[in-house]
């Protein structure tokens, strides 16, 4: 009997020690845990590498002021296209969005990225067609809603780079809010100018031909 009493006292007391003990095993094993747990990293805008960066190393304003590039692009990128986001895919619109990955020959003159050229009449022949221009454009800005905003955009979307009336990096759109009038007299200047070219026998294209 005295046996079984001194056993029982035995086990009770390892019971309570076991019972004590636990919960400072369970603070290490948190503190272990916490020990290892992986690093978190939040990449900020400054240690982010700039998208545009590669072609801007290269682009540079020419003489004329036409070319947008350099300086311009490399964190002075004007316009709606720097501060929307790509509706396709939701990411910040970069060169690459409209003009597409360069290839190995670019610096060649290569047929490669997308050139929006704005006058396709003159005596240089535009590397891409009308069509091939607005196809990007298309791409995000879908042309009912277009047709929607102004019937012109129907009538010009197939005969007409989008570049003609839109600059592609502009500080504040031209196009944006322009009153009817001001509408209007553009019609006149650009077909003017048109009819000008055709009987100086400057336009000889069948896209000048046709009437509206």
């Amino acid at each position: 009997m005295n046996v079984v009493l001194k056993t029982t006292a035995k086990l009770t007391a390892l019971v309570g020690l076991l019972m004590l003990s636990l919960p400072s095993l369970a603070n290490e094993k948190a503190a272990a845990t916490e020990s290892l747990s992986p690093l978190t990293y939040e990449p900020t805008l400054e240690n982010r590498r700039d998208p545009n960066r590669y072609c801007a190393g290269c682009h540079k304003f020419d003489s004329n002021g036409e070319q947008s590039g350099g300086e311009f692009h490399f964190g002075k990128f004007h316009g709606r296209h720097l501060q929307e986001k790509n509706p396709n895919n939701g990411k910040g619109i970069t060169c690459v969005s409209c003009h597409g990955n360069i290839s190995e020959d670019h610096r060649r003159g290569m047929k490669d990225v997308m050139r929006f050229q704005s006058d396709i009449f003159g005596d240089k022949k535009p590397m891409f067609t009308v069509e091939e221009q607005n196809q990007v454009c298309f791409a995000c800005h879908q042309p009912k809603k277009l047709q929607e905003k102004l019937w012109a955009h129907d009538v010009h979307a197939m005969k007409l780079p989008c570049a003609s009336c839109h600059t592609l990096h502009p500080e504040s759109d031209a196009m944006k809010g322009i009153e009817p009038k001001e509408q209007v007299k553009l019609c006149v200047d650009c077909h003017g100018e048109q009819q000008k070219r055709l009987e100086s026998g400057l336009a000889a294209t069948p896209a000048l031909k046709q009437k509206d």
